[in-house]
């Protein structure tokens, strides 16, 4: 109901409809006007039926009724030739008033679909989410989609659904209860590119990028990883680049990049990465960990060891590197190391590298039974973050990540990936290398006596590479996109 001094509310995409329904009877007064009425009759009961229907649709609003009702009257004394082209001006003059309340007194809700796939990839969206849910103009629905993982054929062999994952505060709405199909939510936020090229997993075809850009009208596609380096500007076109509204980049060089490979100019958004976003609030947050962590990493160091499946696939002596990492950890009982292994990890050996999966099974039993040793497969990346001292990482979007905390960062790369000559996303330049300036054991003992020689540099040079790396790019991305969307309406 409409309350004196309360404003209506009214969805976004019906403010569209409503406005596109009064420019076709707009459309259709200028008709009559400009042909007269002895031929036009047709046309202005076509005007007279739309604004029925309009004036039930609107039934609530007694100021747009009233003017409704006058511009339904002035009609029908024109037909019956007791009036001038004056009528027909009123009008005009009444659709006009209707179209400014509509889009100045009608409170617009904003309705937002966030539709991540996995939890452990929910940081690049969870910052955009939190602000658009203290807007009180919009409505938020986060809705984990299901996926499938596949075998190394490409056949499907689990289901999977990660929707109760995600954190407590966070109100989760089931995929199967979500009709977007009908709902056509105003923004639909997704961070899954790949639709069906994907050799690891795949989401449910109705969630596919192609299908979900036909019930809305802003796809925002927010990249789950944060890029480093490549050794050119070329880059795989995924679905989502060409079924995506706006594509969110966290870097100029990375904008230039999407540019030099095809996509629209129009498209891309330099606004940074939320996942730097959640690497901020955790290193001001206390994060609850497990007891069992309490007892290994008491009175000790820690460090985060942390393993991509980048160089899974693309190093051949990827498990013999992270194997003498490991091992190694065992002989420092002063310090207490947390392997993280990338979610994928797993299902990633087991399709594309199988002849490792045995050896790989051996060495996490023997990792399991070190006293100094955690092995983390949460979801949540954060605890382990904010316990550590310090990270050990081959090329993955945690190393990068984890600059921003300002903690020391030692790369397992090549030689290659330091080149001055690639092309980088972000600079991590400033980061200690294996092939550069320190061994794995160095490290950990400068971590163990709190030194770190390149801690100003390596942050600064990172802050700079990328935009809005000060914890206000979910804020800005949230408040860019809904500018968008409203900007919609001063286009019907």
């Amino acid at each position: 109901m409409h309350v004196d001094g309360v404003k209506k509310s009214m969805r976004l995409n019906q403010k569209k409809q409503i406005l596109e329904l009064i420019t076709t009877i707009e459309e259709g007064t200028d008709y009559v006007i400009n042909r007269g009425a002895s031929n036009t009759t047709e046309m202005m009961q076509d005007c007279i039926n739309s604004l029925v229907f309009f004036a039930d649709l609107m039934k609530e609003e007694q100021k747009v009724r009233s003017l409704i009702e006058n511009a339904i009257h002035n009609f029908e004394l024109f037909i019956d030739g007791k009036g001038t082209d004056l009528l027909l001006k009123k009008v005009k003059k009444a659709i006009k008033d209707i179209r400014l309340y509509i889009i100045n007194d009608v409170k617009t809700e904003i309705e937002i679909a966030f539709m991540p796939y996995k939890s452990s990839m929910w940081d690049s969206l969870e910052s955009i989410y939190r602000e658009a849910k203290n807007d009180p103009n919009c409505t938020c629905y986060v809705v984990p989609i299901p996926y499938y993982e596949k075998n190394e054929q490409g056949e499907f062999i689990k289901f999977c659904y990660e929707g109760n994952e995600f954190p407590e505060d966070i109100d989760i709405t089931l995929f199967e209860m979500y009709d977007f199909e009908n709902r056509r939510p105003d923004i639909i936020y997704i961070h899954n590119p790949f639709d069906n090229y994907n050799k690891l997993t795949m989401v449910n075809p109705r969630f596919f990028s192609e299908n979900l850009a036909q019930y809305t009208d802003m796809l925002a596609y927010v990249p789950y990883y944060v890029a480093g380096s490549s050794e050119n500007k070329k880059m795989n076109l995924l679905p989502a680049y060409k079924n995506a509204t706006k594509i969110i980049v966290q870097s100029n060089n990375t904008k230039e990049g999407y540019i030099s490979n095809g996509i629209e100019p129009h498209k891309i958004m330099n606004l940074g990465s939320p996942k730097l976003d959640a690497m901020i609030i955790a290193k001001s947050e206390q994060k609850e960990i497990p007891f069992y962590w309490e007892q290994v990493i008491k009175g000790k160091h820690v460090i985060l060891f942390n393993t991509g499946i980048a160089d899974l696939l693309s190093v051949d002596t990827w498990f013999e590197q992270t194997e003498q990492v490991l091992n190694s950890f065992m002989d420092y009982e002063q310090c207490a190391f947390i392997w993280r292994p990338h979610p994928l990890t797993e299902i990633t050996i087991k399709t594309m590298r199988p002849h490792l999966w045995a050896t790989f099974e051996k060495l996490v039993s023997k990792l399991k039974r070190s006293p100094n040793i955690i092995i983390d497969n949460s979801s949540d990346i954060y605890p382990a973050v904010t316990v550590s001292d310090g990270i050990i990482s081959d090329y993955s979007s945690v190393m990068l990540q984890y600059i921003i905390t300002g903690k020391p960062v030692l790369g397992l790369l090549s030689e290659d990936m330091s080149k001055q000559d690639r092309y980088y996303y972000s600079d991590y330049l400033g980061c200690y290398f294996v092939n550069q300036d320190v061994t794995v054991s160095q490290f950990v003992d400068m971590v163990e006596r709190n030194e770190d020689l390149k801690k100003e540099d390596r942050v600064s040079r990172f802050k700079k590479s990328i935009s809005n790396a000060d914890g206000t790019c979910g804020k800005k991305i949230h408040h860019s996109i809904k500018s968008e969307v409203m900007q919609q309406l001063s286009n019907v």
